[in-house]
C-alpha cells in the first residue's frame, strides 16, 4: 500500500529543551520551556506564531492540566487564545508515554508534555511584544484542588522572516504536510545527539498535480510516472552548498519497504543544504541518485539548478522536502521561518485522493490571486514564476 508524499516522519522518545522556566513552581512544581522563541511569519493573510510549551511534572503524583491561557505580557490582559477540554487535548502531545493514554492532560509525575502552538494575529501591529501563559492544574491528590501559574516573560522575536525564491518552477505545486499546527512535520519531535528539536517546524513537501489534476499516471510503482518526479530543483538564494548526499537508490512507490533501510543518517535520502549565511542552512531532500550538479563548498546563484527530484529515502513518492533550520543538520537544528518573495495562489486541495482519482484542477476565476512575501499553507496548489 503506498502513501503519498509523507516526507520526514520520525519518532522522537525523549525531549531536551532549553530556554523559559515557570515562576510559581513551589504552588504548582511544574517546569514549563521553550525550546524556540516565537517568530511571526506571514501565511493566507493572517501573522501566525507556531512554537511550543514543554511542560515537565516534578512531583511524584499526577496533575492534570485543565486550561491553557496565551496572554499579552501587560499588567491586567485579557488572554489572546484559550484552550481547555477538546482544544487542549488535540494541541498536546505526550513523548515517551504510552500511545493508549486515557487522557492526555494527565501528567505522571516526572513525566512530561508538549503544547503545540499556533497563534494568529491580523497584522503585524497586533503581534505582542511580549508573552505570558497561565496554566491551570488539578492535583491527583483527595483536595483535587485546582491551582494555576504565569510562566516568565518569553519575548517574540521581531526578526523578519527570511525571504527566498521558489526551489521549483512552474504551476500545480501542492504543500503537502505544509504550515500548519497539525501536519507531520510540525509534530515531529527528533533527538540529535541528545537534544529534541523540530526541524521540520515550517517544513514543506512540495509535490505536483499533472494537466489532468493527477499526481501520477499509468502504473504508480514507476518514479517516472509521477508528474513531480524529475523537476529541477532551484536554489532559493545566493548561498554556499554547505553539505551533500548522494548514492542513496529510490522507493517504488507501491512497495511497504524503503529500498534501504531508514536510519537517521539516510532519512533524508540524497539531499542538498546550502548556507545561505547569518546562521541560516536549508534543506533539499529526497533527491535522485547521481543527478546532484553541485559540491561541498560550490558558490550558487538564487535559481541555479541544484539537483533533480527524486524518491530517496524516508519518501513514499516523488516530492521535494524543503526546510531552513539554524543548523547544518538535516534534522538536528531547530526549524526556522520563511516567505517565498512571490506566488500565486490556484487553490486548496480538499483531499489528497482526488490526486489518485478524480483529478483535482483550480476554480476558474478572473482574478489572478497573487501573494507576496508568505509561506504557503498545508495543501495550497501554487504557481511558482
Amino acid at each position: 500500500m503506498w502513501l503519498l508524499a509523507v516526507g520526514l516522519l520520525l519518532i522522537a522518545t525523549a525531549i531536551s529543551p532549553n530556554c523559559v522556566s515557570a515562576q510559581g513552581i513551589s504552588a504548582v512544581p511544574v517546569d514549563v520551556e521553550i525550546p524556540a522563541a516565537p517568530t511571526p511569519v506571514r501565511a493566507n493573510g493572517k501573522i501566525h506564531l507556531l512554537y511550543e510549551l514543554h511542560l515537565t511534572n516534578l512531583r511524584a503524583r499526577s496533575l492534570e492540566l485543565t486550561r491553557l491561557e496565551v496572554l499579552k505580557y501587560e499588567v491586567n490582559a485579557l488572554p489572546v487564545a484559550s484552550y481547555k477540554d477538546a482544544e487542549l487535548i488535540s494541541r498536546l502531545a505526550r513523548p515517551g508515554a504510552a500511545s493508549d493514554l486515557p487522557d492526555k492532560r494527565v501528567i505522571g509525575g516526572g513525566m512530561r508534555a508538549v503544547v503545540f502552538l499556533q497563534i494568529t494575529f491580523n497584522t503585524n501591529a497586533d503581534v505582542p511584544v511580549a508573552l505570558r501563559h497561565r496554566l491551570s492544574f488539578k492535583a491527583d491528590d483527595p483536595k483535587g484542588e485546582e491551582r494555576s501559574v504565569d510562566t516568565a516573560r518569553v519575548v517574540v522575536q521581531r526578526n523578519p522572516a527570511l525571504v527566498i525564491g521558489p526551489p521549483v518552477h512552474g504551476e500545480g505545486w501542492l504543500a503537502s504536510n505544509g504550515m500548519s499546527n497539525t501536519s507531520s512535520h510540525r509534530r515531529t519531535l527528533l533527538v540529535v545527539n541528545g537534544k529534541a528539536r523540530i526541524a521540520q517546524r515550517f517544513a514543506t513537501d512540495w509535490t505536483r498535480i499533472g494537466a489532468d489534476g493527477l499526481a501520477f499516471r499509468g502504473d504508480p510503482s514507476k518514479n517516472s510516472n509521477w508528474s513531480a518526479y524529475g523537476t529541477e530543483v532551484l536554489a532559493v538564494a545566493n548561498a554556499t552548498v554547505a553539505d551533500v548526499n548522494d548514492g542513496i537508490p529510490e522507493n517504488d512507490p507501491t512497495a511497504d519497504n524503503k529500498a534501504v533501510p531508514i536510519t537517521l543518517d539516510n532519512a533524508a535520502g540524497n539531499y542538498v543544504i546550502l548556507d545561505l549565511g547569518n546562521g541560516y542552512f536549508t534543506l533539499y531532500a529526497h533527491l535522485q541518485p547521481g543527478r546532484i550538479r553541485v559540491k561541498i563548498g560550490d558558490r550558487v546563484k538564487r535559481g541555479q539548478v541544484l539537483a533533480l527530484l527524486g524518491n530517496s529515502g524516508n519518501s513514499d513518492a516523488p516530492h521535494l522536502h524543503f526546510h531552513i533550520t539554524d543548523g547544518n543538520s538535516p534534522l538536528g537544528a531547530e526549524g526556522v521561518p520563511y516567505v517565498i518573495e512571490s506566488f500565486e495562489m490556484e487553490g486548496i486541495l480538499p483531499s489528497k485522493g482526488l490526486l489518485i482519482e478524480g483529478g483535482w484542477r483550480p476554480q476558474p476565476s478572473a482574478i489572478i490571486d497573487k501573494r507576496r512575501l508568505e509561506i504557503p499553507i498545508e495543501n495550497a496548489v501554487v504557481r511558482f514564476p
